[in-house]
């Protein structure tokens, strides 16, 4: 992507990096994709979410890997130009896919939870400008607010992981795992745009301050979060093993919880949706500031502002095309983006440290040969 801005008021911090880490990784992983893996997997539904957490631990290694190496790389002009439009166009289409799989999700949501009659002219209107605003703004107001909201985020998971074990349930109905279960086996790739949104982060290549530690630490963070979106899924695996005919696509965890734990808490699914709204809009400003990066990237010239609008047009025409109710929003996720979103997510990462490694190495053994032959010379 784009790496002309420099250093200073665009550049977040190695803390606001890893909040992000935890802001992407407690957004659609945790309240989307549970219920989807057991809806997918029966009892089986927490080995998908244990899958997808090591793919995801591996993606986001690698990302920040390729971050770390290619921090002070030099290259000709034209192979950097090459490779800017090459990652810029991949980086605009897998961005924009994300993007609206993220609004479908919301429309979907509020559509089915909240709001029976809303105007959805209006209402993505409104979310979408909200969303450009954010994107074309930079990515230090994104870290920033994600270094705010964090704890809240936190919080509500625990609340949820805490629900979810407190009803009567008989955890011996996930067992025997696999049995039989191709679905679950498929399912990390047939559900790949829900998951893998670290890569999100190459958008601030050259714009963080990577310390000595901050590769563990982020890395740390995205396996936390794959635990606790693991856990609490093992419930909901031992709840709706036997009766998956009971979900359906738009179910959520927090739904679901209110079933496992016998409504024992009222309404308290109305504060946990309130916070993961705010943190699945700070993770759709995220993506659409990648989007602005990418599109700068492969264009070679940086106007933020437009950019935004019209990632901001492409994604609601979308909306209402292509994607204008949940079936072809689940069919567009899971046949036609799946496997694309699968190879940027996890083979790129994986390729790209691989390439920037024996770079690494060749310039290595480049330099240790110019000094020897300078010191013979001598």
């Amino acid at each position: 992507m784009e790496n002309n801005e420099t250093r200073g008021t665009k550049a977040i911090s190695s803390k606001q990096l890893i909040a992000l880490v935890f802001v992407i990784g407690l957004g659609m992983n945790v309240l989307n994709l549970p219920a989807l893996a057991v809806m997918e997997g029966g009892r089986d539904g927490w080995l998908v979410m244990l899958a997808v957490a090591v793919f995801d631990c591996v993606a986001l290694y690698f990302t920040l890997l390729v971050m770390e190496k290619l921090e002070n790389a030099r290259c000709g002009k034209v192979l950097k130009r090459v490779l800017c439009i090459i990652t810029g166009v991949v980086g605009f289409f897998w961005t924009l896919s994300k993007l609206a799989l993220i609004m479908g999700e919301l429309r979907l949501f509020y559509g089915g939870t909240v709001f029976e009659n809303i105007d959805w002219f209006l209402f993505l209107v409104v979310l979408g400008l909200l969303i450009a605003v954010m994107g074309a703004g930079g990515g230090r107001g994104l870290g920033r607010i994600g270094e705010l909201v964090l704890p809240l985020a936190i919080g509500t998971v625990a609340v949820l992981i805490f629900t979810s074990f407190v009803g009567d349930i008989d955890f011996t109905d996930i067992f025997p795992t696999l049995y039989n279960n191709a679905d679950a086996v498929k399912s990390p790739l047939k559900f790949a745009l829900w998951s893998g949104n670290y890569p999100v982060l190459f958008c601030f290549f050259k714009d963080v301050r990577l310390k000595k530690h901050t590769k563990l630490f982020a890395t740390g963070a995205g396996a936390i979060c794959g635990i606790a979106a693991t856990v609490m899924t093992l419930p909901m695996s031992a709840t709706y093993g036997a009766i998956t005919h009971l979900i359906s696509y738009g179910s959520n965890v927090s739904d679901m919880n209110q079933y496992v734990g016998s409504y024992n808490f009222g309404r308290i699914d109305l504060i946990i949706f309130t916070i993961w709204s705010v943190v699945l809009l700070i993770e759709a400003g995220l993506f659409q500031y990648a989007c602005v990066r990418s599109m700068s990237a492969a264009i070679g010239k940086s106007v933020p502002w437009l950019y935004s609008g019209l990632a901001f047009l492409a994604v609601y025409i979308l909306l209402n095309t292509g994607m204008s109710c949940k079936f072809k929003l689940f069919e567009f996720a899971t046949h036609y983006a799946a496997i694309p979103a699968f190879v940027i997510q996890l083979a790129i990462p994986i390729a790209a440290a691989i390439v920037v490694g024996i770079m690494m190495k060749f310039k290595d053994h480049k330099t240790r040969t110019e000094a020897e032959n300078e010191t013979r010379s001598k």
